[in-house]
């Protein structure tokens, strides 16, 4: 099983942005921080599939 590190972390550091980025747009905030939310989800997708279409394992 090959397993790369360095992609993981990218991916890692890649999706802490995001979320920043979402909470600071206002997609994401206090009231609903823990319910299902289908834009976080396509947000999260879209980041890590351009992840690893630009690098993949």
């Amino acid at each position: 099983m090959h397993f790369d590190l360095a992609h993981a972390a990218i991916t890692v550091v890649a999706l802490i942005i995001t979320n920043l980025a979402l909470k600071s747009a206002g997609v994401i905030n206090e009231e609903n921080k823990h319910q299902w939310n289908w834009k976080v989800v396509l947000a999260y997708f879209v980041v890590v599939f351009i992840i690893n279409m630009v690098w993949p394992i």
